[in-house]
C-alpha cells in the first residue's frame, strides 16, 4: 500500500450547520495548517474557541494579540516528564 500525501483540498467541514462552525483538527496536519485560516476567513467568525490545556489559558491574550504572527506554537512540560506541543498555524 502506498501512502498518499494529504492536501488542503482533503479537508471537509463536518457539518452544514454554521452555528457553531466546527473544524475538526487532525494533529500536526500540514494540510490543515493551510486550510484552517481559509476556513476561518470564510466563516467570518467573531469568536474562535481553541481547545487547549487549562494551564495554557494565561497565554491566550498573547495568541489573540494582532502582533502575534503565525506560525506559533505552545509547548509545556509536566513534572513527571511528559511533554506537550501545540503548533498553531
Amino acid at each position: 500500500m502506498t501512502a498518499r500525501k494529504e492536501t488542503a483540498t482533503d479537508v471537509v467541514v463536518p457539518t452544514a450547520d454554521t452555528q457553531p462552525y466546527l473544524i475538526g483538527i487532525r494533529h500536526h496536519s500540514p494540510a490543515l495548517a493551510v486550510a484552517v485560516p481559509r476556513l476561518l476567513d470564510a466563516a467570518d467568525a467573531e469568536v474562535v474557541c481553541v481547545e487547549l490545556p487549562a494551564d495554557f489559558q494565561p497565554w491566550l491574550p498573547y495568541l489573540a494579540d494582532p502582533r502575534t504572527v503565525a506560525p506559533v506554537a505552545l509547548s509545556g512540560a509536566h513534572q513527571d516528564g511528559r511533554l506537550g506541543l501545540y503548533p498553531l498555524a
